[in-house]
């Protein structure tokens, strides 16, 4: 169980989206949260990877990798063209020169150089992927029925009860043994109490939302209830940003129309 009177914010998958970043922080100072732990995938899609890891930097008790920060320190197997082009031009962007003397370079890398890719705290692991692959691994609303081998995999790599994911930007509930992936939607007040049943839980995305609402997604974990926050931002100025930029793919900008 979490510590008494501690409170949480979970984010995950920011994207390089500043506008929905700026408006999440506020949202968590607002509400007097003790730590913020960021789930991974600062960059990528976005047009502002820097700005958002200088704040994710300032703000965040700990940030973990996601599987475009490990792309952007290495290479993009796997990714698909769209994300792949952001990937390299962040790379190119970001990563310094052997004489490097930018200061501020220097430390924006080493911040994804430093990107863990678990953390545990009380009865909670925190990764981006899943438990068995935790930078990589999607956990899937479709696993319950299509893939219930897998998910019986994933639950007995877990370390503690209830384990926090991002990456496929869908928020929702997968119980041990649960036989469907439970939505946000589903759950009265968009609240999970946590039980004593193992549970994977999906914090939503921040910077790219895809459950078909464009407004940013976190959570908040108190008292053992996992709640979901749903926050406005400026989505057309990031949109515009995308599109006038000369490498970003304007399908990004897009379904941040549709959250999706």
């Amino acid at each position: 169980m979490l510590s008494a009177g501690k409170k949480i914010a979970l984010i995950s998958d920011v994207h390089g989206n500043i506008e929905a970043l700026t408006a999440v922080m506020a949202d968590i100072q607002a509400k007097n949260v003790d730590i913020i732990i960021n789930l991974g995938d600062s960059v990528g899609y976005g047009p502002d990877p820097e700005l958002c890891i200088d704040l994710l930097e300032q703000r965040c008790t700990t940030n973990l990798c996601g599987n475009h920060d490990y792309a952007t320190l290495h290479h993009a197997e796997g990714f698909n063209p769209v994300a792949k082009a952001a990937v390299d031009y962040v790379r190119e962007m970001m990563r310094p020169a052997p004489d490097e003397t930018d200061t501020d370079k220097l430390r924006r890398w080493k911040f994804l150089e430093n990107l863990m890719p678990l953390y545990e705290l009380d009865d909670f692991e925190f990764m981006h992927g899943s438990p068995r692959q935790p930078i990589t691994e999607y956990v899937l609303p479709s696993d319950p029925e299509m893939d219930p081998f897998k998910l019986e995999s994933i639950f007995s790599a877990m370390s503690r009860r209830w384990a926090f994911v991002g990456h496929t930007h869908f928020p929702g509930v997968v119980e041990d043994d649960g036989d469907m992936f439970i939505m946000v939607d589903d759950l009265p007040d968009a609240c999970y109490p946590l039980s004593e049943r193992k549970a994977i839980i999906n914090v939503g995305s921040v910077g790219q939302p895809r459950d078909h609402d464009i407004r940013s997604c976190y959570v908040i974990i108190e008292n053992n209830l996992v709640t979901w926050q749903r926050v406005e931002y400026d989505v057309e100025s990031t949109v515009a940003k995308i599109n006038a930029h000369p490498i970003l793919d304007e399908h990004s900008a897009y379904r941040l129309r549709l959250g999706r």
